[in-house]
């Protein structure tokens, strides 16, 4: 039993001594981008006049084009603007491969009128940007509830990025969704207010598009599988909460909802969407027993439908922590807060607001309430709270977006 022991522990250590190799292999090469390679590059490329028609995109979250650049992209490209966009591969093939692509990325960036992020892009972090450049951020959310970066100070995966190498350091513009929350970028993005403007966020002009809005409910039907034939008319409840975890890393779903009580009181009137968080992929979001017994009333929403497509197509969005809220407001729908963790996920995550306070519709903490609340919201929603709310938190967002993005990040 001693032997077993002593070789459990010898096992252990060898796998910690592993990972705290790993870790500084990581930490030297990193320090070989930020060093040498990316500010020797920026300096190789920005010896060349700015081309005031090339644009850049870049993304390390998305392998395609985001949602809150695509209407930047199409726009520019239609009125003659050369756009390009780059996402970080995951890994590299072989040293050759990762230097080669730098090379593409700081030839485009060195010379570029702007440079358009929507997340932490650690290529750029190390250099100042030259006279005359801009380098926007458009944050992948228009407003912020949870505490994130220099905000939550030295705390998880974000304490480490911060403590390692400085980040979010040298932004010419941030553009958010309205006056009323440039506190809370400044505070995580650790900068001064002056460089963050009410321009809206480009991705939410599709809220504005009637057509889009009209039809989306039809749309949303159409992508996922047998909907169409179970919904006969009934309303649709959209169920979009965020992930648990501190990131994309180590992000986990939770415990469904009592589905089989949520068909027997709301199933005459509704279908049940479940939505899943991006950072969620291959999770059973209901077991196959209970997936059998609510088979015409809840279903999971594929991972390529469109997050705008399911606000839009839904008559009521159920959530949590979750930023979409900011989006759904512009709708002017009813929202309800499903809050079983609340006090769990906060102590780990916590929130730029007072929750119970903040959020533009009720709180609920398990299925029966849950049933309620969407009966309730059903007969007595208060339009005009929402519409206070979108104002406050969405002000800037009027549809017109990308073409204030445009005038002010690149034509200016």
């Amino acid at each position: 039993m001693g032997f077993d022991t002593m070789q459990e522990r010898r096992a252990l250590e060898k796998q910690l001594e592993e990972k705290k190799k790993q870790l500084r292999k990581k930490k030297a090469h990193d320090d070989w981008l930020a060093d040498s390679v990316c500010p020797n590059l920026y300096k190789k490329y920005s010896r060349k006049e700015i081309d005031n028609s090339l644009v850049v995109f870049a993304s390390d979250k998305s392998e395609s084009l985001p949602s809150g650049m695509r209407s930047l992209f199409s726009k520019l490209t239609e009125e003659g603007f050369t756009c390009r966009f780059f996402s970080v591969p995951q890994t590299f093939r072989n040293r050759k491969a990762e230097q080669k692509w730098y090379e593409e990325f700081f030839s485009c960036f060195g010379v570029c009128k702007t440079l358009f992020i929507d997340d932490l892009f650690s290529p750029v972090y190390c250099i100042e940007p030259r006279k005359g450049q801009r380098i926007v951020q458009l944050w992948h959310t228009p407003a912020l509830l949870r505490k994130a970066g220099y905000a939550i100070g030295k705390r998880g995966l974000v304490g480490e990025i911060v403590d390692h190498r400085q980040v979010h350091k040298n932004y010419t513009d941030v553009s958010v969704s309205s006056p009323h929350v440039k506190n809370t970028f400044a505070s995580v993005f650790n900068c001064s207010e002056d460089i963050i403007h009410a321009w809206g966020c480009p991705r939410t002009d599709v809220y504005f598009d009637r057509d889009f809005v009209r039809f989306a409910r039809e749309s949303l039907i159409k992508m996922i599988p047998n909907l169409s034939s179970q919904i006969h008319g009934r309303g649709i409840l959209l169920y979009a909460p965020t992930y648990r975890g501190d990131s994309e890393k180590n992000a986990y779903t939770h415990r469904m909802l009592d589905l089989l009580l949520l068909k027997r009181l709301l199933g005459e009137q509704y279908v049940f969407l479940v939505k899943m968080h991006p950072f969620i992929r291959d999770s059973v979001l209901m077991d196959d027993d209970v997936r059998d017994l609510v088979r015409d009333f809840a279903f999971e929403v594929p991972a390529n439908v469109p997050i705008e497509t399911a606000l839009s197509g839904s008559d009521m969005l159920i959530t949590d922590y979750s930023t979409v809220l900011f989006d759904y407001a512009l709708l002017n729908r009813p929202m309800i807060f499903y809050a079983f963790d609340f006090e769990h996920y906060t102590r780990r995550r916590p929130l730029f607001y007072d929750y119970k306070s903040f959020v533009p519709g009720p709180i609920v903490y398990d299925s029966a309430q849950l049933c309620e609340a969407v009966l309730d919201q059903a007969q007595n929603f208060d339009k005009d709270k929402m519409k206070r709310f979108a104002h406050k938190y969405m002000g800037g967002c009027d549809g017109h977006c990308t073409e204030r993005v445009i005038h002010y990040a690149v034509k200016k």
